[in-house]
């Protein structure tokens, strides 16, 4: 979503759209009315001048080949301000209502993508009439004449800087939510990347790992302090049996019976006492350089919850996995994470620190607006 400048300072902007647009939606047969505000759509760069839009579809019109009919194409939609535009890109896919005249329908793709929080606001507002300057609006307000415009000023002096001040305050929250938006894409595509593995909670207590490469061939999560835990049967034939070093509670990793592991490879963990979980994730080693040199880590649960984490603070917070491209983390949270998450899978994305402070601020600054769309 971009904003630009498309008149010099002090120049008013005169609309090139053609008379008889109206606020009042228009019923298209479904449950999102199409409204005719002003505006045109850009595509393979070719412009096309819209007749109406809604939250899934435009109607545009211009010259367009058979070719387009049926095919997906990025339509740049543009709506004109004094000053300014703001164009939002949607995927679309295009058919074709009337060859003669060059009518075309957009259906939208994702109407719920990232354009969405702007263009409901774009239309709630024309047709609610709290954008007043929008194309032509403006232009037929510059040509009152001299008469019309002091009477005006004289019979509604407070009542125009109310008007003023409304114009300003929509301006002013339509810029803010366009600023979160371009934050929120900005820090998603940009300055986050996810981790393609899941993560595990952990307990953070003994890890018991593969003491040879070969297949576990039994597995037992209750074993008791001194009994057999986990058999592994090694590639040189031998059966190696590791028992349990303490009265502990065993917590089950991403191991299963059955498996193939290599030398190394974390089987079980045996945890004692009160815990602090961790989160146990697998990633590549340039995302692990991202954590080692100030990024945080992201972690998304099931439920909704989202924590953030650094790496632990020990030797082996960052560890080999004996495969390529590979790293074993550790992370700690910023929170403690309740005893009953121990074993529940977590998604992961490695965020800029910065990036992510800023996208917080902004978030903070969009919520305190009363009235928010």
């Amino acid at each position: 979503m971009d904003i630009e400048n498309t008149a010099p300072k002090g120049i008013s902007v005169q609309s090139d759209v053609e008379p008889g647009f109206s606020p009042m939606p228009l019923d298209n047969g479904s449950e999102h009315p199409s409204v005719r505000i002003p505006f045109r759509a850009i595509i393979d760069g070719r412009q096309y001048t819209g007749s109406s839009i809604s939250l899934v579809n435009a109607h545009v019109a211009g010259l367009s080949g058979p070719e387009l009919d049926g095919q997906k194409r990025l339509a740049v939609l543009r709506f004109d301000f004094s000053g300014y535009a703001i164009t939002l890109p949607v995927e679309a896919r295009i058919a074709r209502a009337q060859s003669e005249t060059g009518e075309m329908r957009l259906d939208f793709t994702h109407p719920t993508g990232d354009h969405l929080p702007a263009l409901r606001y774009l239309l709630n507002s024309y047709i609610a009439g709290d954008i007043m300057s929008v194309d032509r609006i403006i232009g037929l307000r510059d040509k009152a004449s001299g008469q019309e415009a002091r009477k005006g000023a004289a019979a509604s002096g407070i009542g125009g800087g109310a008007r003023r001040f409304a114009r300003f305050l929509a301006t002013s929250v339509l810029t803010l939510a366009l600023a979160g938006i371009v934050a929120n894409l900005a820090y998603t595509r940009i300055f986050s990347h996810e981790v393609p593995q899941l993560g595990m909670v952990a307990g953070n207590g003994e890890v018991l790992r593969a003491v040879a490469s070969g297949q576990i061939s039994y597995l037992n999560t209750a074993a008791a302090k001194g009994d057999v835990v986990y058999s592994l049967r090694s590639n040189s034939g031998d059966t190696l049996n590791v028992t349990m070093p303490c009265d502990c509670k065993v917590l089950p990793g991403k191991i299963a019976e059955g498996a193939t592991v290599l030398a190394g490879d974390p089987v079980v963990e045996a945890v004692s006492g009160n815990v602090e979980p961790v989160v146990e994730a697998t990633m590549s080693p340039d995302l692990a350089k991202m954590l080692i040199n100030g990024s945080l880590a992201e972690l998304h649960f099931s439920d909704g919850r989202v924590f953030y984490a650094k790496p632990a603070d020990a030797p082996d917070a960052f560890r080999p996995t004996g495969r390529e491209h590979e790293v074993d983390v550790r992370l700690v949270p910023d929170a403690p994470i309740a005893d009953e998450a121990l074993g529940t899978p977590v998604s992961i994305r490695v965020v800029n620190a910065t990036a992510m402070k800023l996208k917080n601020r902004v978030t903070r600054l969009i919520n305190q607006i009363p009235g928010q769309v």
